[in-house]
């Protein structure tokens, strides 16, 4: 798991490069934003990939990946290798669905033919990414509503200013609650938050471990030594 240091150097790199989700932005080259993005396990980071992508790429520099010379297997280890494909394909798709110009999509392309198995990569994850549900590839579980909504709301149509606060807060919260809750637990948040009705294994584990633990975040002692310790 990512210290709360290195996350918040993250999110600023991540919003320079349009995937502003909490922070403003920095300075730092996409190639490493990239990069970093690919070792993360949150899905909600990996799902900047691709908007990240296409900022960097409307750039009027030419990425360190797009050198001749340069290929994932020699700076990834093998599992980073098929996560970048397959981000590298979900991008690439979703430049066609929104027609990015016709330029940077081949750039992506160029880059995915750098993949040995770039092309059965891609042909892979077209069926799932015509749906609406789970797009499985190198090691991830992605949503492809999600997928194409953020690169819509990023990218295609940059939503106003007040849409997009109400984003980067959404974006935050769950960044902050995947510090403490497990994906199972922030559903039963989610769940008690709309008002729906728990099963009683549900019912039963949300008040052993989920409400025990909202309870002890907010204690007023909690709050004040967390902040002496965090900003002191």
């Amino acid at each position: 798991m990512m210290k709360n240091s290195e996350k918040a150097e993250l999110l600023s790199h991540l919003a320079q490069y349009g995937y502003a989700l909490a922070v403003p932005p920095s300075s730092v080259a996409p190639d490493k934003v990239l990069g970093e993005l690919l070792r993360q396990d949150d899905v909600r980071l990996l799902e900047g990939f691709p908007v990240v992508l296409a900022n960097a790429l409307s750039e009027k520099e030419m990425l360190a990946w797009e050198d001749k010379k340069w290929s994932p297997e020699k700076v990834f280890s093998v599992k980073i290798q098929k996560r970048w494909a397959a981000l590298t394909a979900l991008s690439l798709l979703l430049f066609r669905l929104f027609g990015v110009p016709k330029g940077l999509e081949d750039r992506v392309f160029k880059l995915l033919r750098k993949y040995p198995e770039g092309a059965r990569t891609l042909a892979a994850l077209e069926q799932p990414f015509s749906g609406s549900g789970q797009v499985c590839g190198g090691g991830m579980k992605l949503s492809a509503e999600r997928l194409k909504k953020s690169f819509r709301n990023y990218v295609v149509h940059p939503s106003s200013a007040g849409e997009l606060q109400e984003q980067k807060d959404a974006l935050g919260l769950e960044l902050l609650l995947s510090e403490l809750f497990t994906s199972r637990q922030k559903e039963l948040l989610a769940k008690q938050l709309g008002g729906k009705k728990f099963t009683k294994t549900e019912q039963e584990y949300y008040s052993r471990v989920v409400k025990k633990r909202l309870k002890a975040l907010a204690d007023e002692r909690v709050h004040q030594m967390a902040r002496k310790l965090v900003f002191s």
